[in-house]
């Protein structure tokens, strides 16, 4: 199943931070193997937000990036040299390189055989690398369908070819957006193609402000199913910027009502049991026709 985070904002709307804090919970509330990636290149990245630099796991892996070179360009690498045939869309049957060994050889394992992440490379040029993405990611999105059950991509909101494609192929897309009234009637304005297929992630949510989930709701007519809030929390930025987001989740995903973590937390929880159930619907509506 492939879930798009993704949004219209021009500039940082929490895109990332919410894909990680969601992706663990969801490995951690279900029997499900998920793997991330991302389409660009950017400052904050996943791999930064979920891979704490001061382990001895991420050091040995960047040591040995020469001798075990990992991100989706390796990934790429294969199809390129032969590894994998991109006219047939069937790995070669060479016992030594199944198709599930080139993706777990690309990936940093997150948390317990369960999450894995695909890094992206900061060494290419940004628009060659777009184009090369956009080449494979048919065969990049059928191939991570057989490893996990769900992919999660951390999409860029460039008009970048592979976005295109992502948000096209996605079997549902996660919209972030803030209480901005005017983001959230670009959104209904100008992307009618990909809306009902979207449910929608409110980033630093404000109960107070007068553009609440019942009014969002109301004026452009969504389900308030459809709508799941992140507030603000600053110990969950802070692990977002050391690394330590699994670390976070971990210690805080049982805390009662009286830890300052636990709305943070449960609507974390409730977000994933949206992106779940607008999931099992989407099978529901496919298995229907």
């Amino acid at each position: 199943m492939k879930i798009a985070f993704w949004s219209n904002a021009k500039g940082s709307i929490g895109v990332t931070s919410n894909l990680a804090c969601i992706s663990v919970a969801s490995v951690m509330r279900y029997s499900l193997k998920a793997v991330l990636w991302e389409n660009h290149s950017q400052r904050n990245t996943l791999e930064q937000a979920l891979l704490c630099k001061h382990t001895n796991h991420y050091l040995n892996e960047v040591d040995n990036y020469h001798i075990h070179p990992v991100g989706m360009t390796h990934l790429m690498n294969q199809f390129a040299f032969g590894k994998y045939s991109i006219s047939t869309h069937k790995f070669n049957t060479q016992p030594d390189y199944p198709k599930r060994q080139a993706i777990q050889e690309a990936s940093y394992e997150i948390l317990n055989e369960r999450l894995y992440y695909i890094p992206t490379s900061f060494e290419v040029n940004r628009e060659l690398y777009d184009y090369d993405l956009y080449s494979n990611v048919n065969l990049i999105l059928q191939s991570l369908d057989t490893f996990a059950d769900l992919i999660y991509i951390d999409t860029s909101n460039k008009n970048s070819l592979s976005s295109k494609v992502i948000l096209e192929e996605a079997d549902v897309v996660v919209v972030n957006l803030n209480q901005s009234p005017s983001l959230i009637q670009d959104f209904f304005e100008n992307y009618s193609s990909i809306q009902s297929k979207c449910i929608f992630l409110i980033s630093s949510y404000q109960k107070q402000s007068c553009f609440n989930i019942n009014s969002i709701s109301k004026l452009h007519s969504i389900n308030k199913s459809q709508i799941a809030i992140i507030p603000y929390n600053q110990e969950y930025q802070e692990a977002v910027s050391q690394g330590t987001i699994v670390e976070f989740m971990s210690r805080n995903y049982t805390c009662k009502r009286k830890n300052p973590n636990y709305n943070f937390v449960n609507q974390v929880k409730k977000a994933v049991e949206m992106i779940m159930h607008h999931i099992n619907y989407m099978e529901q509506q496919e298995a229907a026709q």
